[in-house]
């Protein structure tokens, strides 16, 4: 027994080299959806953040009032102590105040807004994405010894509280980062010393804003009172759609067109002084003020990983934009500020762009080693295992320390927050309606979507689990049987069941319409949303105990078709290829990367695999870039050996009805 507790260490100790946030965000101008209003979103990736949805009431100051800026890079439960801003917000365990960083000059007014770890949506419709990016200049917050004041998630809450307009958040986060300054989550990280945030609001007006850390004071400075941090946006063209998965986009700016950029007024001349920029060449702002990701290494010494953040890019853009024709590549600069859409998009497509996986494409992660005999696509990051072995993986939008993925829709004609708990690829969206703040007071399933963490939790207590339990349980049970699991019951089920919400939410902002005073739309639309919550959550613990029953023990037990069947599962014959498993297997057995995937992988045909074999020129030599020198990432290798067609077999035996069959062939 001491032994195997001396173990513990190192199998579970946590080691720098992998992103512990990194989220992504994806925004849609309004001339790109069907319904004519503009989409941005957040999948807010964090090991340990406070899930909880907040409701912010809105507030009266007397004059001379002071706003507290509060630690906001704490993220864990509970992420604030501040009753006054709302009664969610209490001491519980441990955490029995915030830290205070300083205070700022209150306004008269402040609105009402829905909230999470970052803000979300307020009465008015302004809604707001986050990503973490890359900056040469970094701040240093006051509790570390600087002089910045503000965080991103601070600059976003001020600016719901008092905006109603992209253009007025923009404004008020650049004026209040250049005046009190801005530092990143990661202290002294020029990797995380960055933000953009993505901003829509109600008439459908659709921006990126990126902000860095800033130039010290000092006597006779320019732009003295201005100098705490550098920021500028760029408005996205009405039918496009762009991406931010954690490094900036936004490239040539022209300050004379007022129209489509914003920024700070100091920018050009103050990236000289830091000696960003020689005033000759164009001021390309991505290019000048953050580090290359091709070259860039983080911690000093490792390796690059510029596809953590170009693969997501491409993602989406293979699409919303196929015809754009823009390949996989490990340079962030092959890819535009944003791209049109082949065609009109509903809030429906974007959830599933961050449910994707890279199914279809060389990059498949149902495929290889790393996704196991259970095909899997989530991936263990950190731990001793990458310290002593590093490499990469391929990094997905839908990962398992999602904390919650939620779509701001400026609405056409009610602006909504679609909130989606834990991974987006096996997570539903439920709406929270930015009218029902200021008509309804901010009503909603607390008990599910308001309550909880993930500190804590219990099946005896006699009340619904929260909403993130309930999607993070099946999340996990999934890993005993993926592919079977999420292609007979899970994914199913989410596409269906988001319909089923997405329906009964849009009849009811029609019938909303209809009730002839604001007041009374309000209350319908608060009603429905508090129904839709718990029904959604009720369904998935209902789900999650049938996934209980169907699949333990190795087995699947009794399913719909068999039901006096418990059929074995066993491995697939592909990965018993694939391991040389034999007649003497009764030895460890041990492998190394492959050449070719497994015959047995029931490829449809040898067209079908060229056509997700990497291009030689192209992404090929990109590859090889991403695993050189790390055994681990190599077995990525493998991945080229995935194919659309593998799940036919399954889903035909299936409606054959010879679910014994499906079973042995699926597996």
């Amino acid at each position: 027994m001491a032994n195997m507790m001396q173990l513990f260490p190192l199998c579970f100790g946590l080691v720098v080299g992998f992103d512990v946030d990194g989220c992504t965000s994806i925004i849609v101008g309004k001339g790109a959806t069907i319904d004519g209003s503009a989409i941005t979103s957040h999948a807010n990736d964090c090991e340990d953040c406070d899930w909880r949805v907040v409701y912010v009431p809105a507030r009266d100051h007397a004059p001379g009032a002071t706003r507290t800026i509060y630690d906001a890079v704490w993220s864990q439960y509970p992420r604030l102590v501040d009753p006054e801003r709302s009664s969610a917000y209490t001491a519980d365990g441990e955490i029995t105040h915030s830290t205070v960083l300083g205070t700022v000059p209150q306004v008269q007014h402040t609105f009402a807004l829905w909230e999470a770890s970052y803000g979300l949506m307020n009465e008015h419709g302004l809604g707001m994405g986050e990503s973490t990016c890359q900056s040469f200049l970094i701040g240093k917050g006051t509790q570390n010894g600087g002089t910045a004041l503000f965080t991103i998630g601070n600059l976003m809450a001020i600016a719901l509280e008092r905006c109603k307009t992209a253009r007025c958040a923009i404004q008020t986060m650049g004026d209040l980062g250049s005046q009190y300054g801005f530092y990143g989550e990661e202290a002294d990280d020029m990797d995380g010393a960055g933000e953009a945030v993505t901003v829509v609001d109600k008439e459908g007006d659709a921006w990126v804003f990126h902000i860095g850390g800033g130039l010290p004071e000092r006597p006779g400075a320019q732009f003295a009172g201005q100098r705490g941090a550098l920021w500028a946006a760029q408005r996205v063209p009405d039918g496009h759609v762009a991406v931010i998965a954690n490094s900036w986009i936004i490239k040539e700016i022209d300050p004379t067109d007022t129209e489509n950029f914003m920024m700070h007024p100091g920018l050009f001349e103050l990236a000289q002084e830091a000696g960003l920029w020689d005033g000759k060449v164009p001021f390309v702002f991505n290019k000048l003020l953050a580090p290359d990701l091709v070259t860039f290494q983080d911690p000093p010494g490792a390796a690059p990983i510029p596809f953590y953040t170009t693969l997501r890019m491409w993602a989406v853009y293979r699409h919303a934009a196929a015809s754009a024709k823009l390949g996989p590549s490990n340079n962030l600069f092959d890819f535009p500020f944003s791209v049109p859409v082949d065609k009109k998009v509903s809030h429906l497509d974007v959830m599933d762009w961050f449910r994707d996986h890279f199914e279809g494409t060389e990059f498949d992660m149902r495929f290889g080693a790393l996704a196991g005999p259970w095909q899997s696509p989530n991936r263990a990051e950190g731990g001793r295992g990458q310290a002593i072995v590093p490499g990469q993986f391929a990094r997905s939008s839908s990962i398992p320390r999602t904390s919650y993925t939620v779509l701001l829709q400026s609405g056409n004609p009610q602006p909504v927050v679609w909130y989606a708990p834990d991974a987006s690829a096996s997570s539903v969206f439920v709406p929270f309606f930015a009218s029902t703040l200021s008509g309804a007071g901010g009503e909603y399933d607390f008990d599910t979507y308001g309550k909880g963490s993930m500190k804590h939790f219990t099946f005896t207590g006699g009340e619904l689990p929260p909403a993130w339990w309930a999607f993070d349980f099946v999340a996990n049970w999934m890993e005993l049987s993926y592919q079977n699991m999420s292609e007979t019951y899970i994914y199913p089920r989410v596409h269906s069941l988001q319909q089923e919400v997405a329906k009964e939410a849009a009849l009811a902002v029609a019938m909303s319409s209809k009730t002839g005073s604001n007041a009374s739309a309000a209350k319908l639309l608060s009603k429905t949303q508090t129904r839709l919550q718990r029904q959604v959550v009720k369904t998935w613990w209902e789900l999650a105990a049938k996934m209980v029953v169907r699949y333990n023990d190795m087995f699947f037990n009794f399913p719909e078709r068999a039901p006096t069947e418990v059929l074995s599962v066993g491995y697939p014959a592909f990965w018993l290829e694939m391991v040389g498993f034999n007649q003497e297997s009764y030895r460890p057995t041990w492998m190394a990367p492959a050449a070719r995937p497994p015959m047995l992988l029931n490829l449809q045909s040898n067209a079908a695999l060229a056509a997700l074999q990497p291009a030689p020129s192209a992404v090929g030599n990109d590859v090889r870039i991403l695993v050189a020198g790390a055994f681990g990432a190599l077995l990525l290798g493998i991945v080229v050996g995935n194919t659309i067609g593998y799940k036919h077999g399954w889903r035909d035996a299936v409606k054959s009805g010879n679910q014994q069959d499906a079973v042995y062939h699926h597996m």
